[in-house]
Order: structure tokens, then sequence, then C-alpha cells
């Protein structure tokens, strides 16, 4: 067969779908690319994402994972409807003197506060009530002593954001550190995507705001610190999400989580050795409602499922510290070519003359080949795409076709009545005047 021929062969079944099909599908097309950027940021499909990434972790063999370098200490239930805290808002600020001393203690090098630490009057940051004075004396020795030992302490900071931009709200602490040298703040609010590693904000005032884990990362390693806040656009995220049954391992008789009962009554003898090498992050971990009553406080929704904030802060810091356990998202335009690529792909089959069953089965396959295709890239070459919205587009646009092509044959069923009950009226009509003409 002629090469003309050949080329005439393959580009019949293209040729045969008219300009009216092609102005369909590119519709179609841009039209899933826009819905992709759209669903990107819905909170809805972020649950659906969490889910699948989570099955897709689980996939792995986690019997070795574990927090490399941090440690936990959540304020549970004993700790905040007990004695010690009384469930008192704000949180008993001489009690976290008690434990920072504790910690310091320890051998403790840094401690991180994942507590609400704001001012309660954001336009007089000086202002306290007079029975909270005492107390945040108490807190602000307490963290003199960590910088007069040569330790680090990391405290929670809020941000707003305004017309101007992000701005830093002032909290109990401001006007003091001028004194705590040994202090960093970082901010406590999370990414959208959970899978994104919080980093740098810039401020409305020209300055720069380290997340918490940012702060923490860099005491621990400042080529870390840096390397990571260089990542613009999507910054990084990590396979290696660690969630409460990771914490909650022990191995070789090291424990990763205490509550703070636990760190104030426990032989420091016997604690030492389980935290001076950690980086500790204290967070909230107690119910709302009462003791054992209502959801837990600061609670996430995330890959690893509904995780305390200040762990999360921790999975930043470990995803940072050990780059083994982060990759690269796809960039946005490979992401598109990819996208693209997966509806052609689909599209060139729906041109052949197969049985609709068999362009079903090839809509099935294309989804089992995105998940396989997703996971050789993150496993393999350390990419990450989100075959989400891939998905999504090959369905919508199969859909779409589908319900054009009932359309169609809807419009030419009615088209072929119409002729027909034309032609039969045409032929009655004849009919009649034949009649008449018959009569005279």
């Amino acid at each position: 067969m002629p090469i003309v021929d050949r080329l005439r062969a393959i580009l019949q079944p293209f040729v045969r779908k008219g300009w009216g099909h092609w102005l369909r599908f590119a519709l179609l097309l841009s039209g899933g690319v826009l819905l992709g950027h759209v669903l990107n940021h819905a909170p809805w499909l972020t649950q659906v994402r969490y889910s699948l990434y989570h099955r897709e972790m689980m996939m792995r063999d986690r019997s070795q994972l574990y927090p490399k370098r941090t440690a936990l200490v959540l304020l549970n239930d004993d700790d905040y409807w007990g004695d010690s805290y009384q469930s008192r808002t704000p949180l008993k600020r001489d009690v976290l003197a008690s434990l920072l001393d504790k910690l310091d203690a320890l051998g403790v090098n840094t401690v991180a506060l994942d507590m609400d630490l704001r001012s309660p009057r954001p336009d007089d940051p000086n202002f306290e009530f007079t029975d909270y004075q005492a107390e945040d004396a108490k807190l602000v020795a307490a963290i003199e002593r960590m910088c007069a030992a040569g330790h680090h302490v990391v405290l929670a900071s809020s941000i707003q954001f305004g017309a101007d931009g992000y701005t830093e709200m002032p909290s109990i602490y401001t006007a003091k550190l001028p004194k705590l040298p040994c202090v960093v703040r970082g901010y406590i609010q999370l990414p959208f995507d959970m899978r994104q590693i919080a980093g740098t904000l810039p401020l409305a005032n020209g300055g720069q705001l380290d997340s918490m884990s940012l702060a923490v990362t860099g005491i621990a390693d400042p080529t870390a610190r840096a390397d990571s806040s260089a990542d613009t656009g999507h910054g990084f995220r990590f396979s290696e999400y660690l969630d409460e049954a990771d914490f909650d391992k022990q191995l070789n008789g090291r424990s990763f989580v205490f509550s703070g009962n636990q760190i104030m009554k426990t032989d420091p003898a016997a604690l030492r050795d389980q935290l001076v090498d950690k980086l500790v992050l204290v967070g909230a971990n107690w119910h709302a409602n009462g003791y054992g009553v209502g959801p837990l406080v600061d609670q996430h929704n995330s890959p690893g499922g509904m995780e305390p904030g200040v762990m999360l802060h921790a999975n930043y810091v470990e995803a940072m510290l050990d780059r083994t356990g982060t990759f690269a998202p796809v960039s946005d335009s490979a992401a598109e070519i990819i996208e693209v690529g997966l509806v052609l792909a689909l599209a060139v089959i729906g041109l052949f003359e197969i049985h609709v069953l068999w362009k079903w089965a090839a809509l099935a396959v294309g989804l089992v080949l995105s998940l396989l295709l997703t996971y050789t890239l993150l496993q393999n070459l350390g990419l990450f795409l989100d075959f989400l919205i891939p998905l999504l587009m090959i369905v919508f646009h199969t859909l779409g076709e589908e319900v054009l092509g009932i359309w169609h044959e809807f419009r030419d069923l009615k088209r072929q009545h119409l002729k027909r009950h034309a032609e039969k009226s045409a032929v009655e009509s004849r009919q009649e005047v034949n009649h008449e003409i018959s009569a005279q």
C-alpha cells in the first residue's frame, strides 16, 4: 500500500468526525483544564486527596518509620483537666515554666511551645491582666534560664492577613524579646495543603517570619533551613508522612510521645536518654468540653489522618532535616502536558470503530495507568504528580463525549422521525389530491 494511502487511512477517522466534533473536544479540554485549576483548591477535594495519599503511603514498608529527630510532649486530659493546668484558658504559664525548666534540666537543646501566646489586646501589646502578670514573669524567667544554659526556645506567633499583606500579631513576650537572645519566633498557622511544608512569609512591614517547623529546623541545621526556605512556588512535599502510630512506637526502649505529667513526674535519669538528643515540641491534645468529652482541640485532617497540630509541625521538621523522604512536585506546565496527553490518548481511542464497552475498558485502563504513573514517579524519581485532576479530566471528558453522543443519536432519531412523518404526510396529501381528481 502506498504511503499516501496509509496516511489517508490513518487520518480518515479524524477527518470523518468533522470540525464540529473537534470544536466540542477543544471546548471540553479547555473546560477540563480550567476546572482542574478551580478544583485544585477545593476543600472537599483536598480531603479526597488525603485519603488517596494515605492509602498510597500504606503500600510501603513502614516498620522502620519513626521520628528520628523530634519528640512530642502532648498535654492531654490528665494535664489540662487535672490539678496542674486546671482547665484554664489561657494556659497556666507558671506550669509551662516548670515544664520548660524540667526539659532544660534534662539537657534538651531546643524546645518549641506550640501554644497560643497572643496578647489579650492587640492594640496594646504591653497590656496584661494583673492575675497573669506573675505567671508571665515566671515563663520569661524560665526562658532566660534556657538561654543561660545555651539552649534554644521557639515560641508560637500568630499572623493575620490584611489589606497590606501578612502582619504578625503581638504576643505576651514581644516586649521581652531583647533580653531573650535564644528565642526564635515561628508562626503556627498550617498550610492549606498539609502535604506541603509551611515556609517563610513576607510581612507587610518588610520583614519575614518563619513557620514554627522552619524555625526549629533552622536551629538544628541552618543549611537545611536555608534549602527549605529557598524552595519557591509550591515548595517541596514529603512521602514519609508520620502518623500517630509512628509516633507511638517503642523502639530500643525509646519513646517519642510524652504527656506533661509524665515529664514532670518521671525520674530525670530515665528521661535524659530519651530526650537529650531530640527537638522537643510541646502542644495540645486534650478534649474541648471536659475530661474525655467533646472533640480533641487543635486537630487537623492530613494524609496521616486526624493529627494534633504539633504533630504536623514535627512532621515538617523531620522532612526538612531528612530529605531522603521528600520529593518535588511536578511543575504546573509539566503536569498540564501530562493531563492533556492523557485526554488526547483517550480521544484517539474514541475515534476507533469499536464497541462502547471496549471504550469504557480503555477509560478504566487509563485510570489505572495514571495511578501507576504517579506511584512510579514518586517512588523512583522523587517527583509528585497530583493524579486526581487528570483522573477527573479523563472522567469528565469521557462522560461529556458519551452525553454528546447520546444527544446526537437522539437528535438523529428525532430528525428521521420528522422526516418519515413529513414523507408520510406528503404521500397522504398526494393520495388525497389524486382521490379528488379521480372523484371529479
